[in-house]
Formats: structure tokens, sequence, C-alpha cells
């Protein structure tokens, strides 16, 4: 599948690791605002959750205390490389497999989450394998950074958003359709990510905030795969305005290389339920 290979090629070897490294961690409300939307229904205990294009594992552990096992798939053996060498708790196991065909029975998965990676998924092959391997009850979540809901600051000052902004419109979405596509679906999880079942729920965004220098901030925005792709197609041009991006912020924020700052990024979450039998 053309998403898939994508995902494959853009976080290979140190992509891979930068990815690790640099991205923001998920909070823990996250992962509790899942649970308390599936125990409406399904009450403990929970036996299995599967965690779809885990990545290097930075979702897949926030299940491990809720559930007997967890299952983290990823079609891209160099995440799950990364995932398996950091990985402690005794409770979770990682494989090589794409979302949309998983080797998991059918009917036995509590829930299943999937983060910023379903924009690279082929959607309608997904949620036939998520209605497949889920148990009657059972949730489907989705959640990943997204465009605020509510105006906030995201960087430390309005020009240096401004600047942040203006890189991800100007540059990546006119440049990269595939970009702009991407940005349709995660940009506030609404109309354009139809989940499978009737009942949908999507809560208010959870604020996750993290602490960078301005190297690391800008390793982490050459960690998205976008911007992988604008440096690809435009080898000479990408470079110099990456440099022009970093130097407007930290004039913005009057920062040295030095100086630490917080990004604030908003997480989307889109809930939905398989029904159960006297549901339908």
């Amino acid at each position: 599948m053309e998403s898939n290979r994508h995902c494959e090629e853009f976080y290979k070897g140190e992509m891979a690791e930068r990815y690790m490294l640099h991205r923001p961690a998920y909070p823990s409300t996250v992962v509790e605002t899942i649970i308390e939307y599936l125990e409406e229904k399904m009450p403990k205990p929970h036996s299995i959750a599967v965690d779809a294009a885990c990545g290097t594992g930075q979702g897949t552990r926030m299940l491990s205390t809720y559930f007997d096992k967890v299952l983290g798939y990823d079609i891209n053996p160099d995440m799950i490389a990364i995932a398996q060498r950091n990985e402690a708790l005794q409770n979770i196991k990682y494989s090589v497999s794409a979302a949309e065909s998983m080797p998991v029975e059918d009917g036995i998965v509590d829930v299943i989450t999937v983060a910023k990676a379903v924009h690279m998924l082929d959607l309608k092959t997904f949620f036939k394998e998520v209605d497949r391997i889920l148990k009657p009850g059972g949730v489907i979540a989705v959640y990943t950074y997204c465009a605020p809901q509510k105006p906030i600051r995201m960087l430390p000052s309005k020009k240096a958003d401004e600047i942040y902004f203006e890189f991800l419109s100007e540059k990546l979405y006119t440049n990269l359709p595939s970009a702009y596509k991407t940005f349709e679906v995660i940009k506030d999880l609404g109309e354009h990510l139809v989940m499978p079942y009737k009942e949908v729920k999507r809560p208010d965004d959870i604020i996750s905030e993290r602490e960078y220098s301005i190297s690391g901030f800008m390793d982490l925005i050459r960690a998205f795969a976008t911007t992988k792709e604008y440096l690809r197609k435009y080898p000479d041009e990408g470079p110099k305005v990456l440099k022009i991006v970093k130097d407007g912020i930290m004039d913005a924020m009057r920062i040295t290389e030095d100086d630490k700052f917080n990004f604030r990024l908003p997480i989307a979450i889109k809930m939905a339920r398989k029904p159960i039998m006297q549901d339908q």
C-alpha cells in the first residue's frame, strides 16, 4: 500500500531515532480518556489492547497499566526495533505488521488505538480489520496532534507562532499535496475522519507541552515526514527555508542556542464503539 511504503521510506535509521528523541510525548490523560469511555459499557478487567501503527511504542506503553496484554504493530522494522530495544514492560509485545492486516484472532480485542499515523493508512481496509478483531462493545480510538479548537499560543511569542504556521501552510501544505491531505485528515479529527461505528465521541482537546532548545525544536520539524519529503523535493531551497525559520523563531523569542522554551500542542481524540448485540 502506498501510504505504508511512505511510512517505511521516511522513518528509516536516523529518521526513526530522531522521531523517537524529539516527538512530544502524549500525556497520560489521552489513555485515561479512552479507558473512561471504554468502561462506560465494558467494565474491568480488560484483556487485550492493540496499538496500530505504533511507531517506537510511545503510545503503546501508556496502555500497559490497563490491559493484561498490549500488542504493538508497525510496518516499519526500524521503528519496531527501537520499540523492542527500549521496552522493559513484560506485557507488551511488538511485531512488524501493517495496520490493515494484523496477526490477531477475531473478536478478542478490547481497545484499538492509532495515533498520528492514521493519515498513512488505507482507512477503509483498516476499519474492516478493526471490526474483525474488536470485541462487541470494544473501542477504536484515534488521537493525534491537531489544529487547536480554541486559540492557544503554541510557542512563547505570537510572532514565533506565525513563523511556524507560515512554514507549515506556505511551504509544506502548499507545495506538497500529500501534506495537505494529511492535514485535512488530522487537523481536528472532524468530518474528514469518518469512524466505522455510529456511536462516536469527540472530547475536548488535551494540551501536550514539552521543553526544547531551538536545535531540538528544529530536529522535531525535520522529523516530520512532510518536512523530509519537502527537503527531498527542494534540496537547494529546503535547508535555506529551515534556516530562515530557525533564525526567525530565535529572533522573535529573543533566545540563544542554549535557551530552553516550551512548545504546546493540542491533541484531538475521536473514539467509536463497536455495537453490543442488544444495541443493534
